[in-house]
């Protein structure tokens, strides 16, 4: 997707004469790196869509929070919405969504680290070991960040991980505007 899409700017670029032909040689060169983090942004896109159509759609939650740990036979989701302002596990939301969540979304965790990761393998680059996202329902914006192999938080057990960045999400709530368009913090190793 990346590369077409960089080789069709390229030419309208020469078309237009804003770019001279010799650029178009350079447009044909795949950049694996930027094509391994073109098809993450699309699965980031799809993890929190599929996150919050688990619960009923946009209209059901005002955020939702997921953390993805793509770590060789370890691969799972932890989600987290907020609902009335109080942050809540997808295992306290209501049965129904429970049992989706845990049938239909966990499940497909392991398939969808190999995919991601295989990319960033054959990039020659650190592969994503969690990743953290968020979306905000009112304002229809998405945030993400990867911790690959070479970040420090990688180091952390997933568990440590949820329970830090759940913390630093509790504290960010109250003073976060719903309709925010900016991403609460993510958890860090100081």
């Amino acid at each position: 997707m990346g590369f077409l899409k960089r080789l069709f700017g390229t030419i309208e670029k020469v078309n237009k004469g804003e770019a001279p032909i010799e650029e178009l040689d350079q447009a044909f060169v795949f950049d694996l790196e930027a094509e391994a983090d073109d098809y993450w942004r699309q699965t980031e896109e799809l993890l929190l869509i599929n996150a919050v159509k688990a619960v009923g759609g946009p209209e059901a939650v005002e955020r939702a929070f997921v953390l993805a740990n793509f770590k060789e036979n370890q691969e799972t989701f932890e989600l987290f919405y907020q609902v009335d302002g109080q942050l809540l596990s997808w295992k306290e939301m209501d049965a129904a969504v429970v049992d989706k969540i845990s049938n239909q979304l966990l499940p497909q965790a392991p398939e969808v680290a190999r995919a991601v990761n295989e990319n960033y393998e054959e990039a020659k680059v650190p592969v994503i070991e969690y990743a953290m996202l968020q979306f905000e329902t009112a304002t229809m914006a998405w945030f993400g960040r990867k911790l690959t192999t070479a970040s420090p938080e990688a180091s952390l057990s997933f568990e440590e991980l949820v329970a830090g960045w759940r913390g630093v999400i509790e504290e960010e709530i109250p003073t976060h505007p719903i309709d925010s368009d900016t991403a609460f913090p993510y958890f860090e190793v100081r």
